[in-house]
């Protein structure tokens, strides 16, 4: 099975030109499509089978197609929450003790561990070769996909005294509300694996959306 995930523009017939260049490599088992912006789309899909580079190359010449990424061994199931009804759930578990936002932040960094790993790993695009902020926002965009935050926004990665800096902003991440555990955890677990470092977070929030400043480690 492989996971494809696939950064697009806005555009009439996308998914169809996407899926006539797949249907005759692998079945289709599921699609989720998430709308980051206007003007985006993220389409996700499981595949029974592998494609070929040469059916990834034909992806990315795709008018519109901005970014694809595939693997063989994703490391999840990706689910669609209703996000209200998560944030609801999560209000009242945060309400019972302190426990459960150490477990959040803990799921979080694993996820960002695994899904970091596996990007590194995958057989389309090799590590040696890799642009790493190309990796890191396909990583944070998985977010989006799995429809725990609604965007990404302003994504820059700068060195300097010693030390890495990225920069993001998540649109309506899912626990806003809860203090962001699982958010935190989860871009921490990333920046482990791609910028090799215990990073420090924070967070400045305006209302729906959040900046987060990650320091730390030594420039790449």
């Amino acid at each position: 099975m492989t996971l494809l995930v696939i950064k697009t523009a806005n555009r009439r017939g996308m998914l169809h030109e996407i899926t006539g260049v797949i249907k005759d490599h692998a079945s289709i088992e599921w699609v989720f499509v998430s709308i980051p912006s206007e003007n985006e789309r993220i389409i996700a899909m499981r595949l029974s089978d592998s494609l070929p580079i040469s059916a990834i190359d034909r992806l990315k010449s795709i008018n519109g197609v901005q970014d694809v990424w595939a693997s063989h061994e994703a490391p999840m199931e990706l689910v669609g929450f209703d996000k209200e009804i998560l944030r609801s759930i999560l209000m009242h578990i945060i309400q019972g003790g302190g426990e459960v936002h150490a477990f959040l932040t803990k799921l979080g960094y694993e996820m960002g561990l695994s899904m970091a790993s596996t990007m590194l790993r995958t057989k389309y695009e090799l590590p040696m070769n890799a642009d790493i902020n190309k990796v890191i926002e396909t990583a944070i965009n998985m977010l989006v996909v799995m429809n725990l935050a609604r965007g990404v926004e302003n994504l820059g990665l700068s060195s300097g005294k010693g030390e890495q800096v990225m920069r993001v902003s998540l649109l309506e991440p899912f626990d806003l509300d809860a203090g962001l555990p699982f958010t935190r955890g989860y871009l921490l677990g990333l920046t482990k694996v791609l910028l090799k470092c215990d990073c420090n977070i924070d967070a400045v929030i305006n209302k729906s959306r959040v900046d987060f400043y990650i320091k730390g480690g030594r420039p790449v």
